[in-house]
């Protein structure tokens, strides 16, 4: 949350937890381009939807204008943020952080090193010159957060609440709270809500004085604007001093859920409303073998819909082969239900190249779509929409790959209400 740091601010080292919880950051800059401050949270929480809206691309890179870089950070496009996002990208890309843990077992500590840009390439109007409007810029995530990105651990934020927030603090505060959701003991589950010290709060959040008055001046805003926004339902200050504590209580009740299993079954076609009704009636351990199995099933045939999916995961015993006869018993004693067609025997010749999103199946290719269109229009649409959506890509009555091109132009260029009201007039032409 730091808007501007010295001139020699090349270096910092904090500690942040309790016990056995406590961790060492540090964040080394260089004597060019310093530490990270300022737009620069803005332009990775930008990267991050532009990698999501253009379809978690496998290459790990994301490709577009300096202006769609900048919509989609929601700053500026005049030439003096041409500046400052050739500066930013610089310095993420020279920045390493070092976090080191210790581990509970054989008293090892682990360090990890990383930066949050691998790769950068831009053109310019010159040898040596600075990005402008012009340029197109490819940025490289480093594979570790793209493939993080892409089975849901690390989630770009959503774009209908960073469109609320006008002060850079506020999309500070809110990529910090997103982040700490996650319950330290079971990393599957997010917040609903909780308590931070303000003190150790405010060093997270890189707020340079920690005076708790001071601190409270700087978060009091930002905490205004994501209330607004109805990502948070209340915040509140508890004690005196040094010892004060600040209380959050987030909007929409998160329920804990296991994310990998929730995109194995969302890719498969499944709503995500029935995805997680599946792991919440029957288990999260038994839907996960019941897919396995029908999965193990389905090798080298022909992908079914999603119901088919659904079904197993719901009566397995309908679909497993039949009991053998004893010997002697008549067929009549036995009663089984009447065996359903499992799959078309005929090898699918698509499978090697399933990945490839031209080359997906409707299903897979309807999910990955309302995945991303999520991410780019958030809350514009609301369920049944989505729901809808799902269905009309799933029949490929619109065309997935041009809807996608659209939702990553709308992000890029500041669109996504304009675009998000097209696409809700023509779902109402589907009943």
């Amino acid at each position: 949350m730091q808007s501007r740091v010295g001139a020699g601010s090349t270096f910092w080292e904090d500690e942040y937890g309790e016990g056995d919880e406590r961790m060492s950051v540090k964040c080394i800059g260089t004597a060019q381009y310093l530490v990270p401050f300022g737009v620069d949270n803005d332009v990775i929480i930008g990267i991050l939807c532009l990698f999501a809206a253009q379809g978690f691309p496998a290459s790990n890179a994301v490709t577009g204008t300096a202006n769609h870089f900048l919509r989609a950070s929601g700053l500026d496009t005049s030439g003096r943020y041409h500046k400052n996002l050739h500066e930013s990208l610089m310095r993420l890309s020279h920045t390493n952080f070092h976090i080191e843990r210790g581990w509970h077992d054989g008293k090892r500590y682990r360090t990890v090193i990383f930066r949050h840009l691998h790769e950068i390439m831009f053109d310019t109007a010159q040898s040596g010159g600075t990005i402008d409007q012009d340029s197109t810029i490819t940025v490289v995530l480093p594979p570790i957060i793209a493939e993080s990105l892409r089975r849901g651990f690390l989630k770009p934020l959503s774009s209908g609440v960073l469109g609320e927030l006008s002060q850079p603090t506020a999309r500070a505060l809110y990529r910090l709270l997103d982040g700490h959701r996650h319950n330290l003991t079971a990393p599957e589950e997010r917040l609903q809500e909780f308590t931070v010290g303000l003190v150790g709060w405010g060093r997270k959040a890189r707020i340079l004085n920690l005076s708790p008055d001071k601190i409270r001046r700087v978060l009091d805003p930002a905490h205004e604007e994501l209330l607004r926004a109805h990502y948070l339902a209340s915040v509140t200050y508890q004690g005196r001093g040094q010892g004060q504590s600040v209380h959050y209580v987030f909007e929409r009740e998160v329920v804990a859920l296991d994310p990998l299993l929730l995109s194995r079954l969302t890719g498969r076609g499944i709503a995500p409303k029935v995805a997680r009704g599946l792991m919440e009636g029957m288990g999260v351990d038994t839907v996960r073998e019941r897919l396995d199995e029908v999965e193990r099933l389905i090798a080298g045939k022909k992908v079914p819909g999603p119901g088919f999916f659904v079904n197993f995961i719901r009566s397995p015993d309908d679909y497993r082969p039949r009991p053998a006869l004893a010997q002697g018993q008549s067929p009549a004693k036995i009663r089984v239900a009447k065996q359903p067609r499992l799959l078309d025997m005929e090898p699918d010749p698509d499978q090697a190249a399933r990945e490839r999103f031209a080359t997906l199946s409707s299903t897979e290719r309807s999910q990955e779509t309302v995945r991303s269109l999520k991410v780019v229009y958030g809350s514009r649409l609301n369920v049944e929409e989505y729901r809808k959506l799902g269905e009309v890509l799933e029949v490929e009555a619109l065309d997935a790959a041009a809807l996608r091109a659209e939702a990553a132009r709308a992000l890029a260029t500041g669109t996504c209400d304009h675009q998000a009201a097209l696409l809700q007039v023509q779902l109402k032409n589907f009943t």
